[in-house]
């Protein structure tokens, strides 16, 4: 079977199937390496200091937490590559603040081309997906001048904008992050129709005491003043984004630049859901693979006697939420799926849970025989990438999508459609078929700001939070 009627069946079968469909907070060491865009560094917003009224906190995740709304992700300047500075939401502004001394173009051509050939990463090879060539690079490279990119012709669209200070981390003595703010882009067609692709920008909300933990979670809050998507709103909003997305905003960081990571999550381009993680290289300042974050090669490891063991040995750090996964297991990418036998060299030989799909596809979620807990198999599988966007959620693969209906090319029409996972459902587990998990991650994420903020009101900021922060679930 060839890859691209392979492409097309899974396409069709997504369809017929339905569901709908974000990603987790990777590492990025640090590096002493500067920036010299001081024209873009002379206009970022300064951090401010906020004080919040007493009284109830009331979270709406569509304001403070998940901004899909049409108004934001298709203001008319900010989301506008053609608006120059002003253009603050876009791929090219993202990019472009991101590349530090590296030629924007080149640095995202770079980028793009890692998918063309082989790669090898933590010693594990990432196949090649040559597609994005003819999908993607070749008919920007032809829209453009010179044969160089013009990022303001980019062919990513904006669906989301994430508050993700659940994924922050401080003890009762000291704050190491605020958590993340993150950019979701769906990924265009040459007609600039939808791909199954998106790719999601995920930055550090930089924090290193109590006041400025607050400060971000005060400044996060007081969208609420505004309606969703009006002037102040969006005037507001980027405020908050421009002080972790601009460069010079982050100086012991590579490039200057707050970014942790780049995830990207597609169909478009191989023969099966794939994800994968990019971050700045410490010498070059360009993006480079990197490993997926919580997850090891799903074809080397899943129904092997090894997983077993791996999960069986780590059994009650499963069960608490405090596992890691060793740095020598973590693969170079993630497929997810759906497979076909001939996916795995030794398919006869596995012992993982089988379950079908449709025609010759089958879904393989994380499994092997002489497990001993079920429950720690699958906390173990909804830390990892695949597991996640796959079987352990019972998502087709993307936690925020293109919606279904859109008007594309000239808008989205509709705002980005959520998995269930997000905004609550139930999901079967794919192994004993019997256990049923609820999921309702923008309640728990709400729940867990709320906690912040209340905490701040009664507190301040002299004393932090007793009980630790650290996320125990990382996407």
């Amino acid at each position: 079977m060839t890859q691209s009627i392979r492409v097309l069946t899974i396409a069709i079968m997504l369809l017929l199937f339905c569901s709908t469909t974000e990603a987790a907070p990777g590492q990025q060491n640090p590096t002493l390496q500067s920036v010299s865009q001081q024209s873009l560094q002379s206009v970022a917003p300064s951090a401010p200091t906020i004080s919040l009224p007493a009284g109830k906190v009331v979270i709406d995740p569509a304001k403070h937490l998940m901004i899909t709304n049409l108004d934001v992700v298709e203001d008319p300047v900010r989301t506008n590559p053609n608006a120059g500075r002003r253009a603050t939401w876009t791929f090219k502004h993202l990019m472009e603040n991101m590349a530090g001394e590296n030629d924007p173009a080149e640095f995202t051509l770079r980028w793009l081309e890692y998918w063309e050939t082989d790669q090898v990463v933590n010693g594990q090879v990432s196949p090649a997906r040559p597609d994005i060539a003819e999908l993607i690079i070749d008919p920007w490279v032809d829209a453009s001048y010179h044969g160089q990119l013009d990022l303001r012709l980019a062919p990513f669209k904006l669906l989301a904008i994430v508050n993700r200070m659940d994924l922050r981390v401080h003890d009762s003595r000291s704050v190491t992050t605020a958590g993340e703010g993150r950019f979701i882009f769906g990924v265009l067609d040459p007609d600039g129709m939808p791909l199954p692709f998106t790719v999601i920008f995920e930055y550090e909300l930089l924090a290193e005491n109590m006041r400025e933990l607050r400060d971000w979670a005060h400044q996060w809050y007081r969208l609420g003043r505004y309606s969703l998507g009006s002037r102040g709103y969006n005037r507001a909003l980027a405020r908050i984004t421009r002080r972790f997305t601009d460069a010079g905003r982050a100086p012991d960081k590579i490039n200057g630049n707050p970014i942790n990571q780049i995830r990207t999550n597609e169909l478009a381009i191989g023969p099966s859901w794939e994800l994968r993680e990019f971050v700045l290289d410490r010498d070059t300042g360009m993006l480079a693979q990197y490993t997926v974050a919580q997850t090891p090669d799903t074809i080397a490891l899943n129904g092997t006697p090894q997983l077993a063991r791996l999960i069986n040995a780590n059994e009650a750090a499963l069960l608490d939420g405090t596992f890691v996964l060793p740095a020598a297991w973590l693969g170079p990418g993630s497929i997810a799926g759906p497979f076909l036998p001939s996916d795995f060299p030794d398919f006869a030989k596995r012992t993982f849970t089988v379950n079908p799909f449709g025609g010759p596809f089958v879904n393989i979620p994380w499994s092997a025989a002489n497990i001993n807990n079920n429950e720690a198999r699958h906390a173990f599988a909804l830390n990892t990438c695949n597991g996640c966007h796959r079987d352990e959620t019972d998502t087709e693969f993307l936690q925020v999508d293109f919606p279904r209906q859109h008007n594309l090319p000239e808008s989205l029409g509709n705002e980005a459609e959520l998995a269930a996972f997000l905004t609550g459902g139930e999901a079967v587990d794919p192994v004993d078929h019997e256990t049923v998990t609820e999921f309702n991650d923008l309640k728990r994420r709400a729940e867990g700001l709320k906690d912040l903020l209340e905490h701040i009101q009664r507190e301040g900021i002299t004393n932090l939070p007793l009980e630790p922060h650290v996320p125990r679930f990382v996407h």
